[in-house]
């Protein structure tokens, strides 16, 4: 992910879904350093924050989940932007792959087009990151809510909150 910018790809991910936009990652375990810093930004989103040696009790979370898998596996590069438009293409969601490589991405604003792209992604979504095989690491919005002592339909209802104001 990139590393060129002021305003890194992940931090806008990590911000989009603390408004409450729904944001699913499924990426590789790549080694590559900046891509490594990205993974830890987006880990770290997920964990509520420490106030000394306990949990913040009124932390709500991104609406996000994360899947990171085994690099040989993943190369498809599926997004979809809140069911609105979707983008199928070369292109890394990295600063190379949105503005300095030459990349071949089409986008898609009609609705029929858009859920099938999302549903694409999701059957992947549960392909990779529901065995051990392939998973390296899944966060999904049940963890996170086991994690802050919430039933996923309270935390559900945090998030929609959110996303109307």
């Amino acid at each position: 992910m990139g590393h060129d910018r002021d305003e890194r790809l992940e931090k806008r991910l990590v911000k989009l879904a603390s408004e409450g936009i729904e944001v699913k990652v499924i990426t590789s375990d790549d080694k590559e350093k900046h891509h490594q810093e990205a993974l830890k930004i987006l880990r770290n989103a997920l964990k509520p924050p420490r106030c000394f040696l306990f949990r913040k009790s009124d932390w709500v979370p991104p609406n996000m989940e994360l899947g990171i898998i085994r690099e040989r596996y993943l190369h498809v590069k599926l997004y979809v932007f809140d069911d609105k438009f979707a983008v199928v293409g070369s292109a890394n969601l990295t600063e190379s792959g949105m503005w300095n490589n030459i990349e071949h991405i089409v986008i898609f604003d009609n609705p029929e087009e858009i859920q099938t792209i999302r549903s694409d992604f999701l059957k992947l979504w549960k392909l990779y990151t529901e065995s051990k095989e392939t998973a390296v690491e899944v966060t999904t919005l049940e963890d996170i809510a086991k994690s802050i002592g919430k039933t996923v339909k309270e935390l559900a209802s945090l998030l929609s909150r959110l996303r109307k104001k």
